[in-house]
């Protein structure tokens, strides 16, 4: 996946972003290195052009996924971006090899932490990155714990293209309601705290201090 911006924009727009961590992840003997950057709040319009360009029917085999799977898959990456560009969001990045993987947008707030979406994809077709969503959760977690909010909340689908409920539930969130196709989560503090203890085995992360703007569109193939 190897696509400049599209016609519309020539070569001297920049699409900003913020590197925030470098992390090595090791599963079943083998380290995969995710890169973890922040959308800048005054220039979001790469995260559109990422969604216009991340081909899902592409990148998952049709034996693994069904047609209606495949809508959803690529409804919660656009969904992700659309809340991105909202005020008060933090929107994040992970990319493997330069190859964007992984978004997260989320809310942060004095008593609670709201994850708006979250969405992964290969990089390569039927290539899943390896903990690419885990990287993305230890990224929110961490955030979490440096504040006096009380819990993270957020909506898991259940008609998702995996069971979504079950995957939130072992990184520490439980049911609490939800209507219709949804299923609304909270994790509190001491699970977030321990299930950090957890991702630091399988993710070593260091934090990038004070970086400097960079463009995008230099560092990511998109």
């Amino acid at each position: 996946m190897n696509v400049r911006p599209s016609s519309d924009y020539n070569n001297s727009v920049r699409f900003s972003g913020i590197p925030i961590a470098k992390s090595v992840n090791r599963i079943k003997n083998i380290e995969t290195a995710i890169d973890l950057y922040q959308i800048t709040p005054r220039d979001k319009e790469f995260l559109h052009i990422l969604d216009k360009n991340t081909n899902m029917k592409r990148l998952m085999p049709k034996s693994r996924i069904t047609p209606l799977e495949f809508d959803i898959w690529h409804d919660m990456l656009h969904m992700a971006v659309e809340k991105a560009v909202r005020s008060g969001k933090k929107c994040v990045i992970a990319a493997v090899d330069k190859k964007p993987c992984g978004i997260m947008t989320y809310t942060p707030g004095h008593k609670a932490f709201e994850l708006d979406y979250i969405c992964t994809w290969p990089v390569e077709t039927g290539k899943k990155v390896p903990l690419a969503g885990k990287t993305l959760f230890k990224h929110l977690f961490n955030s979490f714990l440096q504040t006096n909010a009380s819990k993270i909340n957020l909506t898991a689908m259940r008609n998702g293209p995996f069971n979504i409920v079950s995957k939130y539930s072992t990184l520490g969130f439980g049911q609490n309601g939800g209507e219709n196709f949804f299923t609304s989560m909270s994790a509190y503090r001491h699970k977030i705290f321990n299930k950090m203890l957890e991702l630091n085995d399988m993710i070593s992360t260091t934090s990038i201090r004070n970086a400097e703007d960079i463009d995008l569109a230099k560092v990511l193939e998109v």
